[in-house]
């Protein structure tokens, strides 16, 4: 399954962005599904009050800070943000999602544990429905997006 990386620093393994802790920056992927379709991930640290000490990205763990989350399938878009701290996810919120084709149903974004926030859906188009989502993991002080 080929990807092609807008930056050259993203680690990917299968269809997983695995967010650099070293780039304070926008990071994202481009790639290819399953049936052949093209997606795309986006992680974006979120603007920190610069009075805050929490806006630095120290090199053993996530900053304490909000990160927003993008994902986009074939006619289908979904953002949304994570909170972390310690490593942990404390909250998952702002959800955004919509179908460019077709529609989306049961949308869902939960806070799975303190390591895992996940959105769902259904994509439900004329001739068949697929189940979606895209899954925020933290693991060995990596952000994990699939």
């Amino acid at each position: 399954m080929p990807f092609y990386l807008n930056f050259s620093n993203i680690a990917q393994a299968d269809d997983t962005l695995i967010y650099d802790l070293q780039n304070n920056q926008s990071q994202s992927f481009q790639g290819v599904d399953d049936q052949g379709n093209s997606k795309s991930i986006t992680v974006t640290p979120d603007a920190v009050n610069q009075n805050s000490n929490n806006y630095m990205i120290l090199a053993v763990s996530l900053a304490n800070r909000s990160y927003t989350i993008n994902k986009n399938g074939l006619g289908w878009s979904v953002s949304y943000h994570i909170s972390v701290n310690n490593n942990h996810i404390t909250s998952a919120y702002g959800l955004k999602a919509s179908a460019s084709l077709g529609s989306l149903r049961d949308s869902h974004l939960s806070r799975i544990s303190n390591r895992e926030a996940r959105w769902t859906a259904d994509h439900m188009l004329p001739v068949v429905s697929t189940n979606i989502s895209c899954t925020a993991i933290i693991s060995n002080s990596q952000l994990l997006v699939s």
